[in-house]
């Protein structure tokens, strides 16, 4: 590609920002513009659950709950990268705009101000936007979702002492909330439509083991159990069975959907997710894309698939940004996943689906791993405050090891020498 082409990101979020940076890593010369909605510069979202909404002024309430510190950051400590990194690269940073068209004959990309970009190469990391649940979002008690920097704000603001806080979804999201609003005092209820919580992305070995650390926290959970309505007079949720539940704030967590308005409206091929090839590229000319948006086709479980992580939009943005300057390199990532709630480190790698499985630690202690199996080999792990040992296992999974289940479970079995670190 010649040093003088253009390429427009779209999409200021972690896989934005990544394939920016791996576009100059990799010697691309020309010109990048990271365009992005929000006006912030760009910043991490694992800690808006966690450490945003319990910063500062109650740092010794959350020294009084934890032995140790997870994922406190301060608001102003979460920026990806600092002003200076995007000048030194010479990334031009077009914030608080909104892309609202492309032309793909054309190359060019039109923003909601009527400016237009003309690109060589475009790549889209436009993430995912909060799903809504508009039937609880009628009535007098605040309703508050949680997806950017200015969301967690002023969900802080509410999390006060003696908040009854009723969170809709018990998800990853809907867990790490209910931590941060029990390390806030807040009076936590959970109603949950599955009969676990994080059961997509937990076993139910794990998924029960942490249902049981919230409930020891005070943590209501109503599992099983449909939302219905705002109850009349302020009086709280409604629930199907006609339940009413005392709430001062309702914060509803029930997943994301891709955010494809963009892609769509421009007329590139959707399908849950902007559709990519190995190697992300879409159904237009020139144009690829990265992240929680994207349906790719993923070489661990064999079929399409949309990952919803932030290892994934990293990576997939790494790989994304190398093929658009030629490296036609197919993107493959075993899926990983992890939540931090209270002390507690949760990491989730590759399957954990399978009949068969091993668990090495203690529970007690809250320090073990699952290690899933199929046909003798390691293709999946969970674990509770294991880093050590999840990345082992991980590169298990990446090799497909065959190592036998009564191996894995004695206890002197060493499993950094087993996957070659």
């Amino acid at each position: 590609m010649p040093p003088a082409d253009t390429i427009v990101i779209v999409g200021s979020g972690l896989a934005g920002v990544s394939a920016a940076g791996t576009l100059r890593e990799s010697g691309f010369g020309g010109r990048i513009v990271l365009v992005g909605e929000e006006p912030e510069l760009p910043y991490d979202r694992p800690p808006l659950s966690k450490g945003v909404l319990v910063h500062d002024e109650y740092a010794a309430l959350v020294a009084s709950h934890l032995p140790t510190d997870i994922a406190l950051r301060a608001p102003d400590n979460i920026t990806l990268r600092t002003a200076a990194w995007y000048e030194e690269r010479r990334i031009e940073l077009m914030l608080g705009v909104r892309a609202s068209a492309i032309d793909a004959a054309a190359h060019r990309l039109r923003l909601a101000s009527g400016l237009e970009l003309t690109y060589d190469r475009l790549i889209l990391t436009p993430g995912a936007r909060a799903r809504r649940l508009p039937a609880v979002e009628t009535g007098t008690v605040p309703v508050a979702y949680l997806r950017t920097l200015r969301d967690a704000i002023e969900l802080r603001r509410h999390l006060q002492p003696g908040r009854r806080i009723v969170l809709l979804g018990g998800g990853v999201i809907g867990m790490e909330v209910a931590a941060s609003s029990v390390l806030r005092e807040c009076q936590v209820t959970v109603v949950e439509l599955a009969t676990r919580i994080m059961s997509r992305a937990l076993p139910a070995e794990t998924s029960d083991y942490l249902a049981a650390y919230h409930r020891a926290k005070g943590v209501q959970l109503l599992l099983g159990t449909a939302a219905s309505a705002q109850a009349p007079a302020g009086a709280g949720l409604q629930l199907a069975d006609g339940t009413t539940l005392a709430a001062d704030l309702l914060v509803v967590g029930i997943g994301v959907q891709p955010d494809t308005q963009l892609a769509q409206a421009s007329g590139l091929k959707c399908e849950d997710g902007i559709v990519v090839d190995a190697c992300g590229a879409t159904s237009a000319p020139d144009v690829y894309a990265a992240g929680d948006a994207v349906r790719y086709p993923d070489a661990f479980f064999g079929r399409m698939l949309r990952s919803e992580n932030w290892m994934h939009a990293q990576n997939q943005a790494i790989a994304v940004a190398r093929n658009v300057l030629g490296a036609t390199r197919p993107y493959a990532q075993v899926p990983h996943m992890w939540s931090d709630q209270y002390d507690l480190k949760v990491q989730v790698s590759g399957r954990y689906d399978t009949a068969e499985h091993v668990r090495r630690g203690d529970v007690a202690r809250n320090k073990f791993l699952v290690l899933h199996l199929e046909g003798g080999r390691v293709v999946g792990a969970t674990g509770i405050n294991e880093a050590r040992d999840m990345k082992y296992a991980q590169r298990l999974i990446e090799a497909r090891t065959v190592i036998g289940a009564a191996q894995l479970a004695d206890p002197a079995f060493n499993l950094k020498k087993a996957a070659g670190a």
